[in-house]
């Protein structure tokens, strides 16, 4: 099992996934570059003609116009010059490397933000850990705690009065070995 493996469990039937906080910024670094992958990939294909959009639109249906007249058109713009088509599309181009530019630059300043949540996030955990390991310096050893059986407790007092083994084994319904290592055990208690 890896250290930063997520946790698996199931809520109401339905398998669910626990990220902590780091997994959580890297996964969002992930889908932010993936977006970027994403739009600078749709740059790089050629887009489609004019005559492809023209003949596309050729075998398209078109509706009857309706019997109230249209409203009158301001001036219809006139069909762009070969020239016109090349500086609209070299202006189209320029203003989206302008939108990816911004783009980029917004995913930097989200990544760089990312990156500083995320130093905080381990200074955060860095202090928790010190303030856990001082608590552990300074709190009183664990000492054992022997298991209460009702069974054994009372062959512990049996042994703590001075019984033999073989009459605590036959008193409390026990096999002699276990009488025997209940005495050692008070014994054990009594020295210490």
């Amino acid at each position: 099992m890896w250290v930063n493996e997520p946790q698996r469990s199931l809520r109401e039937g339905v398998p669910v996934i626990e990220l902590d906080v780091r997994d959580g910024i890297w996964a969002l670094v992930a889908m932010l570059a993936i977006y970027l992958a994403f739009t600078l990939f749709r740059l790089s294909r050629p887009r489609e003609s004019r005559a492809a959009l023209e003949e596309r639109a050729a075998h398209t249906v078109v509706a009857e116009t309706p019997a109230a007249p249209p409203a009158p058109v301001e001036a219809a713009p006139a069909e762009p010059a070969p020239e016109d088509e090349s500086v609209s599309r070299a202006l189209l181009n320029e203003l989206e490397i302008q939108q990816l530019r911004r783009d980029v630059s917004q995913l930097q300043t989200e990544s760089d933000f990312l990156r500083r949540e995320l130093a905080a996030t381990r200074r955060d955990l860095d202090a928790l850990r010190d303030a856990q390991q001082a608590v552990r310096e300074q709190a009183p050893p664990v000492q054992y705690v022997r298991p209460v059986s009702p069974q054994h407790s009372e062959a512990m007092l049996l042994a703590g009065r001075g019984f033999d083994a073989a009459k605590i084994a036959e008193h409390c319904g026990i096999s002699v070995a276990e009488a025997e290592l209940v005495c050692a055990l008070a014994r054990a208690e009594e020295r210490a």
